[in-house]
């Protein structure tokens, strides 16, 4: 007689009720008319509080979430950013707890309810641009860190690009004298033309016989991006947190600049601001960095008290104080 091993089946623990509970929800909320995207996002978040209450030790049940519950996710995974730290925005953390009070307030659980939370509607961390004398310094950096990290900071710095538009850049868009950008945009990128920087041009030559190099031997089909890799399988793009990680961060330490907790745009504000200080007006700021209403490129110029110094000075010389 054969005698067959005898295989132990894991009893369901809190995380899987959980998670299962969660898939119930969702299927509910699908019957309301809501996005797709929006119903992906509930599945994401809530089975994410499920990791984040597993990793802390703390009881993950629908019928236990309590006070120290919320309060976990609140000074960890969920806590607020800062100059000095990374975290969430007002706007991310709000929206969470939204989420999580709609899943448990659904299960009878009033404790994120009761709590009446209140989020500032600034965001906490503060908007920063470079001055003239960083943007150099850190131009001089990138320069000794070879010629894709030399690229990636001169194209945001002074083209006024976004990160993601960098990462989408192909050899069509390379004009003779124009850059083709794909901005943002849901359906279809919104395209903008900016002219050449005179330093961007000098490292393009270079940039592509980099790229040639790099793709040498690769028979495979080629979609034309300008920053890509070959990992032994097709291209790839690389994604924003490793430039971030592997390129920029490394060339602000190097330069002796604090990188701000909002890095993926502080060189395309330094931009803005850099044009904005040396009077070119709002409204060409505003085309060059692909916004449609001026009020957002207000926000992007980061204004500080400098700059309402700089414009006191303006009208102390139209109009001086009287000698007496």
């Amino acid at each position: 007689m054969l005698a067959f091993a005898r295989t132990e089946v894991p009893t369901p623990g809190p995380t899987w009720r959980w998670k299962n509970e969660v898939r119930e929800y969702v299927a509910r909320r699908a019957r309301e008319s809501i996005s797709r995207r929006h119903l992906l996002e509930i599945s994401r978040v809530l089975r994410n509080v499920a990791d984040e209450l597993e990793c802390g030790g703390l009881p993950c049940s629908v019928t236990r979430f309590g006070d120290a519950e919320l309060t976990y996710l609140l000074e960890g995974p969920w806590r607020p950013a800062s100059e000095t730290a990374s975290g969430l925005s007002s706007t991310t953390r709000k929206y969470n707890v939204c989420l999580l009070n709609g899943f448990l307030k659904h299960h009878g659980n009033l404790t994120v309810e009761r709590r009446a939370l209140v989020f500032p509607r600034r965001p906490v961390v503060r908007l920063v641009a470079l001055t003239e004398d960083e943007a150099r310094r850190l131009l001089d950096v990138a320069e000794t860190r070879g010629i894709v990290a030399h690229s990636f900071i001169a194209f945001e710095l002074l083209m006024g690009l976004r990160r993601s538009e960098v990462l989408r850049l192909r050899l069509a868009d390379l004009g003779a004298t124009v850059l083709e950008v794909r901005g943002k945009g849901r359906q279809e990128f919104k395209r903008r033309w900016i002219p050449w920087h005179d330093e961007v041009r000098r490292l393009l030559p270079e940039l592509l016989a980099h790229r040639a190099q790099s793709l040498a031997g690769y028979r495979g089909p080629d979609a034309g991006h300008l920053f890509c890799r070959w990992d032994g399988g097709g291209l790839r793009v690389w994604s924003k947190a490793w430039v971030d990680r592997a390129l920029v961060r490394p060339i602000f330490e190097s330069a002796g600049i604090r990188a701000p907790g909002n890095l993926n745009h502080a060189l395309r504000r330094t931009f803005g601001k850099t044009l904005w200080r040396n009077g070119v007006p709002i409204e060409k700021i505003a085309e060059l960095l692909g916004h449609e209403d001026t009020r957002t490129t207000r926000r992007y110029l980061a204004l500080d008290q400098q700059d309402m110094a700089d414009a006191m000075d303006v009208l102390n010389r139209v109009l001086p104080a009287k000698v007496r």
